[in-house]
């Protein structure tokens, strides 16, 4: 192995291979509409990256995933280049929100990178009227703030973020740390590859990535089947941590 970052003993980030050079990482979790996990897979399988990393903790619930035989993490980092992806087969737990967010932060410390983008839905009651959804963005710092608007992405002006997202944003602005979230409008409890294709654009857009969606857009169907199960333990995660908080407005802004 090529180094670990441990966490208070209770979680840590493995690399499996030297890690250098890093700029960027995205972080795709199981959230509304999986939006971050379609996101993450479909940059994954087009730009072809390696698996370089994953994620243990006892906090985590007793899973191994298998790929063509071989046993994997369920919680895993692909890199190539200056980019790295995280992302998660199974929903991350309430009780470990706040330990992630605490070891993601002191990982990408460690490594330099210059920006991190997390990437979620944000549900809509009329996703079906919606032709092309619309991207969001929340920026904990000036600097990210300058990327979103460069780069035309409206901002969230006003709302409730709950879960790993959330959880990863209060942390950087409490270190100062350059991140965003990018949030498209999406179904709630139903995978939505509509939405992830919208995300996948607008990341096109200032990391220049280049990455098509047509493949993404053809495969919907499929992809909402495949992922149907996880969204069904995904909705249940989220109910436990109150993510329809996320549809009203603050209590100062009613």
């Amino acid at each position: 192995m090529s180094g670990s970052l441990d966490v208070d003993g209770e979680l840590r980030i493995v690399e499996v291979r030297p890690l250098d050079g890093l700029r960027t990482c995205i972080i795709g979790l199981p959230d509304v509409g999986l939006v971050g996990l379609i996101t993450a897979n479909h940059l994954i399988n087009s730009l072809g990256l390696d698996e370089v990393g994953y994620l243990e903790s006892k906090l985590l619930p007793p899973v191994i995933v298998v790929h063509n035989g071989e046993p994997k993490h369920p919680v895993r980092f692909f890199a190539q280049g200056g980019l790295v992806i995280l992302t998660s087969e199974i929903p991350i737990p309430a009780s470990i929100l706040n330990l992630l967010a605490d070891g993601l932060l002191d990982w990408a410390s460690a490594k330099g990178f210059e920006l991190l983008v997390s990437v979620s839905g944000i549900a809509v009651p009329n996703r079906l009227e919606i032709d092309t959804p619309e991207v969001y963005g929340v920026a904990s710092s000036e600097k990210a703030r300058r990327i979103l608007e460069d780069s035309k992405i409206p901002l969230l002006e006003e709302g409730f973020m709950v879960g790993p997202h959330a959880a990863i944003l209060r942390e950087s602005l409490r270190r100062k740390v350059d991140s965003l979230i990018l949030l498209a409008q999406s179904h709630y409890q139903y995978p939505d590859p509509g939405a992830a294709a919208s995300v996948v654009n607008t990341l096109n857009k200032f990391l220049g990535l280049n990455v098509d969606v047509k493949t993404l857009l053809e495969q919907a169907e499929e992809i909402r089947l495949k992922t149907r199960e996880i969204m069904q333990r995904t909705y249940k995660a989220m109910q436990r941590m109150q993510k329809m908080q996320e549809q009203e407005l603050p209590p100062m802004y009613v």
